[in-house]
């Protein structure tokens, strides 16, 4: 089973191996924290991982997995590679090719975008087993491609990671979509968790997948408490 790197909630959810996993929430830090600690937790146990943004550099994700305890950048470039489809479109082509970084072209160009993931998933997992991929975020690559497209870019892509033994978690944005576009992302997933902002109290859930009800959650300097 596929766990997310949560205890006490973990043992609850009910995500196959090799799982594509979609993280709907609202703009903000706690779907960004909680794929950081997808990420982070599977670094410390030694299973590689590759990360794809198209929302913020590189630079960026190890600094904020910083602030929950996640020292990313001693993996990069090891057990954890980017594929950056956000520095090219600020001019930062030169410190992507410097951290060794996969560079892409921008979030239309998903043509590039695919050979780049797959060269991530050449250079990182060694083994078809116990990898992990986070794609950051499926909602910058909705506004700038047809719909259509992109469920077929994900459909591919997510079947491309699940045969090399990866799990992988998408961000969306909740808010920002019509509900035929989140409907269909569901379905191209093996199960979704779902992250709100109640209050001021961080909740989240994951309706299909064993954890029908809303549990309480907290950012903390050391990751996601239960």
């Amino acid at each position: 089973m596929t766990g997310i790197g949560i205890p006490k909630l973990d043992d609850k959810l009910r995500l196959p191996t090799n799982a594509n996993i979609l993280l709907i929430g609202p703009p903000g830090v706690e779907k960004v924290a909680l794929a950081m600690q997808f990420i982070g937790k599977s670094l410390d146990s030694k299973q590689p991982c590759i990360y794809i943004t198209t929302d913020i550099s590189p630079t960026e994700v190890e600094d904020r997995a910083g602030e929950y305890g996640w020292r990313l950048f001693s993996h990069t470039g090891k057990d954890l590679n980017f594929v950056d489809c956000y520095s090219w479109t600020l001019g930062g082509k030169d410190a992507g090719k410097k951290r060794g970084d996969i560079l892409v072209p921008g979030p239309s160009a998903l043509n590039d975008l695919s050979i780049g993931i797959a060269q991530a998933m050449q250079k990182t997992f060694k083994t078809p087993e116990n990898n992990r991929a986070v794609f950051h975020s499926l909602s910058t690559l909705l506004l700038y491609n047809n719909p259509e497209i992109v469920y077929r870019f994900v459909q591919i892509s997510g079947a491309r990671l699940k045969g090399s033994g990866a799990s992988t978690v998408f961000l969306l944005e909740s808010g920002m979509h019509e509900e035929m576009a989140v409907t269909t992302l569901k379905h191209l997933m093996d199960g979704y968790v779902e992250i709100k902002n109640d209050g001021g109290r961080l909740m989240l859930n994951a309706p299909q997948n064993g954890l029908p009800d809303w549990v309480e959650f907290k950012l903390t300097k050391t990751g996601i408490q239960i």
